[in-house]
């Protein structure tokens, strides 16, 4: 992908502007690090028109190093490092998804996102509470530049779109701004705690959830497991896959829960309604 001043383009508001489909004419597949396609120089770029690396520097971050490994589809690690601190880390693979389309099935390849991790280690702290589950250090609050680098290593590898695994229940809320429950059941769940207990913050609810606190009448103990979530490069689908007939199953499986916590939950981890 040749240097364009993009002034840090949203990719999520215009995937079909005319400079996307400009990128993907002009991209020429090369023998690089990143799915035998990106060079390290590429990466970088895109890091770049994406407002990443200009927000790590608003944070104080400079003489950013960035290192790619893996060696096929099935496995590329990515990082972006500050004296030995991870700042940025992300693992993907290429894989075929067997997508329903009404009663038909349709086979195509989707970036995926097995981990999705930022770090901001000068605002480390010691008050573990404020941390979210998963966390050593706080993120760094660069979730729609990080959706953009997503959306971006989209159009450059010529793929369909993307697929993430949320680790926990707030990345699962952070990533249903631009990505589907790609199944019902995933939906149905998450709904359901985030329509159980509207008090609490998301970080109090995926503590509550890490530490086996909540509960279901007929489940039991409520377990976070990751889940798919999908994002169309053609966002028709959208309305052809998550149909009326997706949206019944979700609704009837909403009604199956009944969710509580744990006696003395939120004292013993010491979370508020906040």
């Amino acid at each position: 992908m040749g240097r364009v001043a993009y002034n840090n383009p949203r990719f999520f508001d215009f995937v079909y502007d005319d400079f996307l489909c400009a990128a993907v004419d002009s991209h020429v597949a090369q023998s690089g690090v990143l799915f035998h396609s990106l060079t390290k120089e590429n990466v970088l770029e895109l890091f770049e028109i994406t407002g990443v690396l200009s927000e790590l520097k608003k944070r104080g971050y400079d003489s950013l190093q960035l290192d790619l490994s893996g060696s096929d589809d099935t496995y590329q690690r990515l990082t972006l490092t500050w004296q030995n601190e991870i700042l940025v880390h992300v693992r993907l693979s290429i894989q075929e998804y067997r997508i329903r389309l009404n009663d038909y099935f349709f086979k195509e390849k989707y970036l995926v996102v097995n981990w999705l991790q930022t770090r901001h280690p000068k605002q480390a702290t010691r008050d573990s509470s404020r941390l979210y589950p998963g966390q050593d250090v706080p993120g760094l609050g660069i979730f729609p530049e990080m959706s953009d680098l997503i959306g971006f290593l989209i159009i450059s590898l010529r793929l369909n779109g993307a697929v993430i695994r949320p680790e926990y229940f707030h990345d699962a809320v952070l990533f249903s701004r631009k990505f589907q429950f790609l199944e019902p059941e995933s939906k149905a769940l998450y709904l359901s705690l985030k329509n159980t207990f509207p008090k609490h913050s998301i970080r109090a609810i995926s503590t509550l959830i890490q530490n086996g606190k909540v509960l279901d009448a007929k489940r039991g103990v409520i377990e976070w497991k990751p889940i798919e979530m999908i994002f169309f490069l053609e966002k028709t689908l959208n309305f052809f896959v998550f149909n009326r007939k997706f949206q019944k199953k979700v609704s009837k499986l909403i009604t199956t829960y009944k969710l509580s916590l744990a006696e003395g939950a939120e004292q013993e981890l010491g979370l508020d309604h906040s």
